[in-house]
């Protein structure tokens, strides 16, 4: 029993959530559309918005009539593989198609050969027909995979263009599945009311979208972190930076004016230095710990490199104790 639904806008390029609605378990995409497109345009100026939709968004022919409406967005949808769908693509002239070799799934895999062509399809409402691009996937084996796309409001991009463009929306399938088993994006408590009927549950929009906005903003910071990262970490997933790079052993050194983070591993530490410079020039200071500086830094070792600095050269207010652990941190 569907109880709630989270749909998320998101940008293939950046690979990140732009926007989020929450709804009962019974509503569809093509409802959300019109406001998703609002909600960016109130938000930014863009000459063209260009939008890849699942085929969910074009069962019923009244929401593609309502996607014809936006004039100025670019829609890419992928059309139901309907029986009648499916038997007019395939009595398309075979001379009409043409053929290309794409990569295959994996290094080394044999090309994956795929026929593509153009046509229209008459949608009721619709004063002209609506551009179709059909695409023929040879298979290894077993039967060829038809699939097409439907393309409003874009008469000029070839149609190969349009299929690796409708393609980057792996990036978002990609996201919920890294939002599930990184960020635990499904497991939101108290999602609805416990008490009353078990069969008919109440729905609470804010605590649902509160959790979920949540998640998607933490995973936000972490690209954030991984774009400062060498190239490799770019498009790290959350428990790729964790393992790498948040999860290290440290000692915390509280002083009257700083809180000292000093990382006992010194592995990857070419890694983690700018980084860590960046945050000791920042000076961020903790207004629930009575304003105390952090100030992060290495343990001292053997392996100090040869322009590591100490973090804090010279605090006379501090015990001697600490003062020597002080001595010995280092970026």
């Amino acid at each position: 029993m569907r109880i709630e639904k989270l749909f998320f806008l998101h940008w293939p390029a950046s690979r990140r959530f732009l926007h989020l609605v929450v709804t009962r378990g019974n509503a569809a995409l093509d409802e959300l559309v019109g406001s998703m497109i609002r909600a960016v345009r109130a938000r930014v100026r863009p000459r063209q918005v260009r939008l890849l939709l699942d085929a969910g968004a074009a069962k019923k022919h009244a929401a593609l009539r309502d996607f014809d409406r936006y004039r100025k967005t670019v829609f890419l949808i992928r059309t139901p593989r309907r029986p009648a769908y499916v038997a007019a693509w395939k009595r398309l002239p075979r001379k009409d198609f043409t053929r290309h070799e794409e990569p295959g799934r994996y290094l080394g895999a044999k090309p994956k050969a795929i026929e593509i062509t153009e046509t229209t399809t008459t949608i009721r409402g619709i004063a002209r027909p609506v551009r179709t691009i059909v695409v023929r996937e040879h298979a290894m084996r077993g039967k060829d995979r038809w699939h097409a796309l439907f393309i409003l409001h874009d008469d000029t991009t070839p149609a190969l263009k349009l299929l690796h463009e409708f393609r980057s929306r792996q990036h978002h399938e990609q996201g919920y599945r890294i939002g599930v088993h990184d960020l635990w994006l499904d497991t939101v408590p108290s999602g609805y009311p416990k008490s009353g009927r078990p069969d008919r549950p109440g729905f609470r929009r804010g605590p649902l979208a509160l959790c979920a906005w949540l998640a998607a903003c933490a995973w936000d910071a972490l690209r954030e972190l991984g774009l400062a990262l060498p190239k490799k970490f770019h498009f790290a997933h959350p428990r790729t930076l964790r393992r790498w790079v948040l999860l290290r052993d440290a000692e915390l050194i509280v002083t009257s004016s700083h809180l000292l983070v000093v990382l006992e591993s010194v592995r990857r530490r070419a890694l983690l230095r700018p980084l860590i410079r960046q945050l000791n020039a920042a000076q961020l200071s903790l207004p629930w710990l009575g304003g105390r500086r952090v100030a992060m830094g290495f343990a001292a070792s053997s392996q100090r490199l040869p322009d590591a600095r100490p973090v804090l050269p010279y605090m006379p207010e501090i015990g001697s104790d600490c003062a020597r652990r002080c001595r010995g941190v280092w970026c």
